[in-house]
């Protein structure tokens, strides 16, 4: 009779620690749910992030591109130069 409520009381134990056990799963599930919602959210907005960045990028090389460039530079300086010469010798 002894051993049988040994047992009984054994048996409770370790219902008790599964029960234990199952809840702190549960708990980790749940906040594992909320931390992966918060990791999504924060990915999210990295993400709009850097499209804006990559926006300004292409907004900033467009606006570069649109400038002279110095091979164009260049050549104005020596028509202007060639246009000088020709004026002085033509005058002169």
């Amino acid at each position: 009779m002894e051993t049988t409520l040994v047992e009984r009381h054994q048996l409770k134990n370790i219902e008790n620690r599964l029960e234990n056990v199952e809840k702190s799963l549960s708990e980790i599930l749940e906040n594992g749910e909320m931390m992966e919602e918060r990791i999504k959210e924060k990915l999210a907005g990295i993400h709009d992030e850097i499209e804006n960045n990559t926006r300004q990028v292409q907004r900033m090389k467009l606006k570069m591109g649109q400038g002279m460039r110095p091979i164009t530079i260049f050549a104005i300086i020596l028509g202007t130069l060639a246009m000088w010469t020709f004026c002085l010798s033509w005058f002169h």
